[in-house]
């Protein structure tokens, strides 16, 4: 990713040449999409602006984004100076080595001797915190050390450690032990801390209710009491018998009523074409319409009507029929007979259950 413009407006005299490097063309390497390049770039020239008017906390997280999207030797020789005038030197210096270790590999000799030059005058200043751990810790197999939520790598147990100036939380975890944490302040300017961490303390065992004795492992387990069978059991088909009842009677009630319906209406329809017609043979349009209207709502009727019925003798057969066993026998007498009327056409349904 050349970022040439920058040469002209850098304000400090130690990229300058870094800068000029920056016009030499850089080898093939795999490019990003179009889109994260824009992007990169974007973020790249925004953060060489925010550093310009001295807010480097801002610029920083742009130029990690922009690196992390394109990775780019120039990205990374910005960075590291924006580390370092934030004080993080561990960070400066270890961005700086990166930049010349990618240079190198890129034969950009200038650029990486660049680098170099940046990440040795910064060596000197660098502060450590060296990270002990006592042996009977450090032997547990399942012991986790972090550095403010970092895993730490158990060969970096006593190694002298570069780390930015601040505060640090050290915590040692293991399963079956309390957890030892302590917090540590590094200064600048080649300052060294040591902090150990000691023989971690068993976590006391689970409390055991009062009142209740341990049981020994050998003992057999105990015998659950068979349970005792339910008092006249429904049969298990029943129910699904039932349910299919209410089912098939509840289609059976919607049926005589739409056949009702069409009933009703039929006879309405004809009252109205007796009103328009006279004798066998109506010579009135209106009335042969609604004569014809009157005829087709009476076979709905019919249909639905005998539909509907026959559902309701059905729903009332499975309803008995889903009667658990051992108790009294059902017995039930339906009747359906016709309900007609000037202005009602149905059917009626009734009986005795027991």
């Amino acid at each position: 990713m050349a970022k040439t413009m920058i040469v002209k407006l850098s304000p400090w005299p130690a990229l300058g040449l870094c800068c000029a490097g920056l016009a030499w063309p850089a080898p093939a390497r795999a490019e990003a999409n179009a889109a994260q390049k824009a992007a990169a770039e974007s973020l790249f020239d925004d953060a060489l602006k925010t550093m310009r008017s001295g807010h480097f906390a801002e610029a920083c997280p742009k130029l990690e984004e922009s690196e992390r999207i394109d990775p780019a030797v120039g990205t990374l020789l910005y960075l590291g100076e924006c580390y370092e005038k934030l004080g993080r030197t561990a960070s400066a210096w270890a961005t700086f080595r990166e930049a010349a270790s990618t240079a190198k590999t890129q034969g950009e000799t200038e650029r990486s001797r660049v680098a170099s030059e940046r990440a040795d005058r910064l060596q000197p200043s660098l502060s450590k915190l060296i990270i002990k751990v006592v042996p009977e810790t450090a032997q547990l197999a399942n012991l986790r050390v972090t550095r403010d939520n970092v895993a730490l790598a158990s060969t970096l147990f006593g190694v002298a450690i570069p780390v930015d100036p601040g505060k640090y939380r050290i915590v040692a975890s293991a399963d079956g032990y309390k957890n030892h944490e302590a917090e540590i302040e590094v200064a600048a300017n080649a300052d060294s801390k040591t902090i150990e961490i000691p023989a971690l303390v068993a976590a006391p065992a689970p409390a055991v209710a009062a009142g209740v004795a341990p049981v020994a492992s050998s003992a057999a387990p105990a015998q659950n009491p068979p349970e005792a069978p339910p008092r006249n059991p429904e049969p298990s088909g029943s129910n699904g018998l039932r349910t299919a009842a209410y089912v098939t009677g509840a289609l059976g009630v919607v049926s005589l009523g739409v056949g009702t319906y069409f009933g009703v209406k039929a006879i309405s329809k004809n009252n109205d074409a007796k009103d328009l017609c006279t004798g066998t043979i109506c010579h009135d349009p209106a009335g042969e319409t609604l004569t014809k209207q009157a005829q087709d709502a009476a076979t709905v009727a019919n249909i639905t009507i005998g539909v509907g019925a026959a559902f309701v003798v059905a729903g009332v057969v499975l309803y008995l029929t889903s009667a658990p066993k051992g108790k009294a026998e059902s017995s039930a007498h339906v009747e359906m007979h016709p309900l007609v009327g000037r202005d009602l056409a149905g059917i009626g349904l009734g009986g005795v259950f027991q």
